[in-house]
This record gives structure tokens, C-alpha cells and sequence, in this order.
């Protein structure tokens, strides 16, 4: 485990340890080693996000002398949020997907593209299909090479 820091004698820096959050995580309330609580801002992190934070998570946090206002600099070690169900998506009976000439699905070098006009375009390196029954192929004319 790492040691309590002394705000005096590393410039205002402190490892705290969280108490409260306040509107929605944007503000927290921090319990510093002396046992005094200080109200912080969480620092932006990427794209102007903020970090996730939970109660009784330990955090290291910058209160100049004088200050009231604290800033978390960060987490130390895994937050204690708990970790959200991962989202259930219903599945629809059917799915439409429109477009007025073309459609298109492309994953590295295969494709299917369906056209207007009817034409179903096929591409890929290889091309293999499984059927547990009967596989037919029909048309007014088939053509195999």
C-alpha cells in the first residue's frame, strides 16, 4: 500500500480518499489524511470527459494552501463503481434496410452489394456456403466457370 502524502511537504498534493459525490460525479468530497474533508473538481480527462469516480475510491488531489477547492488529479488503483449490465438490445422480428440505388455491406476485401435493378453482387476470396438441408441453385440459367 502506498503511504499517506503530507500536503505540506510536497506542494498541496494529497492522497485522499472519496467521501461524496455531488452532482453526478462532478464535484466530490474528499477525505484528506488529516481527517479534514475538502470539496474537489475532477480534472478533464480525453475529449472533455471526467473520470469515473465512486465512494471510497482513492484519489491523489492538488489544495494550494488557502484554497477551498480542491482538483483530483486522478484515481489510484481500480475505481469501486460498480460495473453496469451490458446493454440488452431487443432483436427485431425483421429488419429493412433501404436505399434507392445501392446497398452495400463491406468487411476487408468481401462485399455484397445489391442493386436497383435486381443484380445481387457477391465478392470475396473465397465464397463458401453450408446448407443443413437442400442447397439449390436456380435461375433462368446457371452457369458454374
Amino acid at each position: 500500500m502506498i503511504p499517506a502524502l503530507d500536503v505540506r511537504t510536497l506542494a498541496g498534493l494529497a492522497r485522499a480518499c472519496i467521501v461524496e459525490l455531488l452532482d453526478e460525479g462532478r464535484r466530490v468530497i474528499a477525505s484528506v489524511p488529516e481527517g479534514r474533508r475538502i470539496a474537489c473538481v475532477p480534472l478533464e480527462v480525453a475529449d472533455g470527459q471526467t473520470l469515473t469516480l465512486a465512494i471510497g475510491d482513492d484519489i491523489l488531489v492538488h489544495c494550494g494552501e488557502g484554497e477551498d477547492v480542491g482538483v483530483v488529479l486522478g484515481r489510484i488503483g481500480p475505481s469501486r463503481a460498480p460495473v453496469p449490465d451490458p446493454v440488452s438490445v431487443d432483436t427485431p422480428d425483421e429488419l429493412v434496410l433501404e436505399a434507392k440505388h445501392s446497398l452495400t455491406l463491406r468487411v476487408g476485401d468481401g462485399s455484397i452489394t445489391i442493386r436497383e435493378d435486381g443484380k445481387i453482387l457477391i465478392k470475396g476470396k473465397d465464397l463458401v456456403s453450408h446448407a443443413r438441408r437442400l442447397n439449390r441453385i436456380r435461375g433462368g440459367a446457371v452457369q458454374i466457370n
